[in-house]
């Protein structure tokens, strides 16, 4: 019966690491992407914080964009431009981004 319990850990654990890897990998594994910024700019709109509260002084505007990746693969990742002097990006430049499968961990 012991050795069941020791399988049975062992099996745990290797699930626990499998999913906190891929987990790992679509959140936080970054690849260098590129976007053209659509020709319409967004509607400016009131910042907010997490729990909806609006940001005194504090501007947004929210863009979808069509990454792709050096091997050729698309991501559309929405982001939220946010400041207090904040102006809209340049319609139809190019962003770099460095992005995970969900998020967008750095751009320029």
């Amino acid at each position: 019966m012991r050795d069941a319990g020791r399988v049975l850990a062992i099996l745990v654990a290797a699930v626990v690491i499998i999913f906190g890897w891929k987990y790992y990998q679509d959140n936080y594994q970054a690849e260098t992407a590129y976007a053209v910024v659509p020709n319409e700019v967004p509607a400016k709109k009131q910042a907010t914080d997490d729990s909806g509260k609006k940001i005194s002084g504090v501007h947004a505007y929210d863009y979808k964009f069509e990454f792709v990746l050096k091997n050729g693969e698309k991501r559309t990742l929405d982001y939220e431009l946010t400041g207090e002097k904040v102006k809209p990006f340049t319609p139809n430049a190019v962003v770099k981004a460095e992005i995970s499968k969900k998020t967008g961990n750095k751009g320029t």
